[in-house]
């Protein structure tokens, strides 16, 4: 089979090959699928380039999320056939090989019919972003008739948010840095979008006429807390998935705690069999409803693999970069 992988940590361009590898077995209880597009995630780039931590394997096929088509089951398995159209999620967390490859086999937990209505691309998007928008969004319960704040609502993750909230009944204020990525956010059917770079607090407090928001599903937990404990209406919850730029926070304790207020912190690869069961049977609801679009920032081939990591460090917050495998 033809794969990308990486045997050293480093710039996209200096370690990563493309070349032809064994093809896998499925094992009992796995799946064997013939992948046709590949998720890029930014875990995986950032392994990829941490040059002080090193590979974890000998030779690592990047990227945890991946459609195609069932080619083939291991003794114990159900629920497929071969020619099944499926998706797949954490293919490469805590093992060597992922989905930058024409075949993977995988347990049958982690392979998921794709929607009708999707395409390969869009099954590649499927896995991170989507799941842990959707742990985000209800992992407090139901969102009917409550406000949603979304900050970085154009992101990968922030798209999915907006989606999910608004088809889970709840009214969503998105924030985006440019009129571009607002036009957007609106067009994925939030009620209010709010210039990121303006007075956030402001905005919100006025779009909710002083209340405030029961919700907010957070991509700089560090960054945003001022703003955070400002917008928060009694029993608001922040639900954390990203801080990147500043990774530690400051809290004012006796608001939070007047308030009720309380927060928590998601990584999806850790999350529970069940939460991730509840996050893939709703997105294939929602996906049937009608309800998700895929935020795509570009499309390249598996040959093209260190130019497709190269756009998607550069390109992080516009969507989701997908390597398609012929």
């Amino acid at each position: 089979m033809r794969a990308g992988w990486y045997e050293l940590a480093g710039p996209a361009q200096d370690v990563i090959k493309v070349g032809d590898m064994p093809t896998p077995e499925p094992g009992a209880g796995e799946v064997l699928i013939r992948l046709h597009s590949s998720g890029i995630s930014p875990s995986d780039y950032k392994r990829r380039g941490n040059v002080k931590a090193g590979v974890a394997f000998p030779r690592i096929i990047p990227h945890s999320d991946g459609a195609g088509v069932v080619a083939g089951l291991g003794a114990g398995t159900s629920g497929f056939k071969v020619g099944d159209r499926v998706w797949v999620f954490e293919a490469q967390y805590g093992r060597a090989f992922g989905t930058a490859a024409e075949t993977i086999s995988l347990p049958q937990f982690q392979v998921r019919p794709l929607p009708e209505s999707a395409s390969f691309n869009d099954g590649a998007c499927l896995g991170i972003p989507a799941m842990t928008a959707h742990r985000a969004v209800f992992m407090d319960g139901p969102v009917t008739g409550k406000t949603v704040y979304v900050p970085g609502a154009a992101s990968r993750v922030g798209a999915y948010c907006v989606q999910f909230a608004k088809w889970g009944g709840a009214r969503v204020i998105g924030a985006a840095s440019s009129a571009e990525k607002r036009d957007a956010v609106s067009a994925l059917g939030a009620d209010c979008v709010i210039d990121r770079f303006g007075d956030v607090a402001e905005a919100v407090l006025a779009a909710t006429d002083g209340i405030g928001v029961d919700r907010v599903t957070e991509i700089e937990f560090g960054g945003n807390m001022a703003i955070n404990e400002k917008i928060l209406a009694e029993g608001g919850v922040i639900a954390s998935y990203a801080s990147a730029s500043q990774p530690k926070a400051t809290i004012t304790v006796s608001p939070r705690r007047a308030r009720n207020m309380s927060m928590h912190f998601i990584f999806c690869y850790t999350m529970s069999d069940a939460a991730k069961n509840a996050a893939c049977d709703d997105i294939m609801r929602a996906a049937n409803d009608g309800a998700l679009s895929h935020r795509i920032a570009g499309v390249h081939l598996l040959d093209d693999l260190a130019l497709a990591h190269q756009e998607a460090e550069t390109q992080a917050g516009t969507g989701q970069m997908v390597v398609e495998i012929p």
